[in-house]
């Protein structure tokens, strides 16, 4: 490590080598993602630790701090996909699809009551609303829980946190929620 930080390229290439499985695995365990998406961003990573080498003082273990650096390249990769995920076009059922004459989307059966639907749009309304006004702690354990499925010991390590602390937070976030949404309880 040594080595590299004085710009030995060998020595940075024997640590791409060491760690690249390890970073691999944190992309694939955090995002879901297949080995191609992985391998980018696997790459980076050691970008960014190439980047910072020069800065890095020792304090921590190197592979504590490339950690922290795959963690950032994780998160900040779900933020996108997420945003990306937000901002897909829809389409209307009672418009003609583009190019065509006279094709039409039609909706498979499942009728619902419009005062089902109109209750349930509230709801959801109001569930968004007290996410919230959940403190960050909370709001993000449980939104990562319960709205994304990520598994306890993927947010353990998507948010550097030990497995405990994590139960904690989704649990007391919940129990805010619960006491926000008494009004909607059967």
């Amino acid at each position: 490590m040594l080595r590299a930080q004085q710009g030995d390229v060998d020595a940075f290439r024997t640590l791409v080598e060491m760690f690249q499985n390890r970073v691999m695995r944190v992309m694939v365990s955090v995002l879901h993602c297949d080995r191609g998406i992985a391998e980018d961003l696997s790459q980076e990573v050691f970008m960014r630790v190439h980047k910072g080498l020069p800065g890095f003082d020792g304090q921590v273990r190197f592979a504590a701090w490339l950690h922290t650096i795959s963690m950032n390249v994780a998160i900040s990769e779900y933020r996108r996909r997420r945003a990306q995920k937000r901002d897909r076009r829809t389409f209307s059922i009672d418009a003609p699809v583009s190019g065509t004459d006279d094709l039409y989307l039609v909706p498979s059966g499942n009728e619902r009551d419009p005062s089902d639907t109109a209750d349930q749009k509230e709801f959801l309304a109001k569930v968004r609303s007290c996410v919230q006004e959940l403190p960050d702690e909370y709001r993000e354990a449980v939104v990562l829980r319960d709205m994304e499925s990520l598994s306890y010991e993927e947010i353990a390590m998507a948010l550097s946190l030990p497995m405990g602390t994590v139960r904690s937070r989704i649990h007391r976030g919940r129990l805010l929620l619960q006491h926000k949404l008494k009004e909607y309880r059967p």
